[in-house]
């Protein structure tokens, strides 16, 4: 019985697999507070040799109808951070912290469409959309050791974030889809970037917290998403 009704819902083109790639940025304790900056190659110091700031993802997507979608995935990214790139204020440049963190994240949410996108017609369709959902992400847990001032990690963490995010996209093949979206992710967590860590001891081998633990860490994921529908439709010749 279950493939029978899976393989109904295959039997129309509103399934869709892809894959996600582009650039991140980070928003918090430490460094710039940029809100959108995927290659921050110009604010780097000569200091900071890596600056791969970078994403990748595979997702699928089920269009219930030509306005609402559910979306779901996987993405692998890597944030990073420094006061002394341009940008950060005077007391972040004489602080002088820097982290790295890789972050993977599954994602389930729902895509509203702005205008009417038939994955069924032959015809190019074309709109901007949003999205949001739930998210869950797995980042390394960082501190500052004592008397350096680079992030350190001390073990894996687990914690939710709320992405928010804004798109177009396109069909400009029959069975295919190009978009761009810029999203941004409101974690649940402080200690992206090591600012507040939380181990038995912290306070005999870290230093102490800084910056505001009234709001979170945010990370914004910006890039291009390509990808293939597939699923078999009846022509609405009417059209």
């Amino acid at each position: 019985m279950f493939l029978i009704l899976f393989s109904a819902e295959l039997n129309a083109q509103d399934n869709e697999i892809g894959f996600f790639f582009g650039g991140t940025n980070y928003i918090g304790d430490v460094g710039p507070t940029t809100y959108i900056n995927p290659f921050p190659v110009g604010n780097i110091s000569e200091d900071v040799e890596d600056v791969s700031n970078s994403v990748v993802g595979i997702f699928y997507r089920k269009n219930m109808s030509n306005r609402f979608a559910i979306k779901a995935g996987f993405n692998f990214g890597t944030i990073q951070s420094s006061d002394s790139w341009e940008g950060s204020a005077n007391y972040r440049q004489q602080r002088g912290k820097y982290f790295k963190n890789k972050i993977q994240e599954f994602h389930l949410g729902l895509d509203f469409n702005f205008l009417e996108f038939e994955t069924s017609s032959n015809n190019f369709e074309f709109t901007p959309y949003i999205h949001t959902g739930i998210s869950l992400i797995r980042f390394d847990a960082l501190h500052y050791p004592i008397g350096i001032n680079e992030a350190q990690a001390y073990g894996k963490d687990n914690d939710l974030a709320l992405p928010i995010t804004v798109g177009i996209k396109m069909k400009p093949l029959d069975s295919v889809v190009v978009g761009l979206e810029i999203s941004a992710k409101h974690s649940f967590t402080e200690n992206l970037d090591g600012s507040y860590p939380k181990f038995d001891d912290s306070s005999l081998y870290s230093q102490r917290p800084f910056g505001s633990n009234l709001s979170q860490d945010w990370y914004v994921y910006t890039g291009i998403t390509l990808t293939y529908l597939f699923g078999n439709y009846e022509c609405d010749c009417t059209r």
